[in-house]
């Protein structure tokens, strides 16, 4: 579903002509950021702008991605989007026919945004670098976060903490972008969760467009899909 598809289909909130670019730079999304005050600030105050800047200024599309594959793969909810922010992935979840959608995020004005998107069932506002998710075991049957890992201190963890919440069976999907995919030996990271006994099966895509609209991604940082069933 292209730009245009998503503005007609009600997806998307703004009319067809492109709004004004950011306002403010945003350079510092190139780095993957850790800290979590330093986080949960960035996206408090860029949560009014936040669909703009990425949707129809980037024509940013993971969201959209992520529910068709979760489609394609035959996921079922309920679902966990860890990461939420201003509901995006919910909404598009929502809109492939998923319900009973839980959201997680860091950023209180994101989390505001998501409840006013109607996608979620409920909203928790937490810190994934602090803990782990604030979920009992095989809780959810599919969880999905995207556009999130490059802020996780330990990704690997944090993956497998996805897993812990999921039932046997169940399906995760996340998004990790390329630079940070060869830097953190990704695959090695996904091997040992299969050799663990934590994943059934684990499948990646080709690097993907992330943010072609933007300057500092463009052609230069894209991003992988994955997918695996949880054990």
């Amino acid at each position: 579903m292209n730009r245009q598809e998503r503005w007609k289909s009600g997806i998307i909130d703004f009319v067809s002509e492109p709004a004004p670019g950011p306002d403010d730079d945003k350079s510092w999304l190139r780095l993957p950021l850790t800290d979590s005050t330093a986080i949960a600030s960035r996206y408090d105050e860029w949560a009014s702008t936040y669909e703009r800047d990425l949707v129809v200024n980037w024509d940013y599309n993971a969201p959209f991605e992520a529910a068709r594959l979760l489609v394609d793969r035959g996921a079922v909810s309920p679902v966990l989007d860890v990461g939420c922010g201003i509901g995006l992935t919910g909404r598009a979840l929502a809109g492939a026919g998923f319900h009973n959608i839980d959201g997680v995020d860091l950023s209180e004005v994101s989390l505001a945004a998501a409840r006013e998107s109607g996608a979620y069932r409920s909203l928790v506002r937490h810190d994934f670098n602090a803990s782990a998710l604030p979920f009992e075991v095989h809780t959810y049957a599919t969880a999905v976060c995207v556009g999130v890992l490059s802020y996780a201190a330990q990704p690997g963890p944090f993956v497998a903490d996805m897993c812990r919440v999921v039932t046997a069976n169940g399906t995760i999907l996340f998004t990790h972008r390329t630079d940070l995919w060869d830097e953190q030996k990704f695959p090695q990271v996904l091997h040992s969760l299969l050799s663990e006994g934590r994943l059934l099966d684990v499948l990646w895509s080709e690097p993907k467009p992330y943010m072609p609209g933007n300057e500092d991604f463009a052609d230069r940082i894209l991003v992988r899909y994955v997918t695996a069933t949880v054990a």
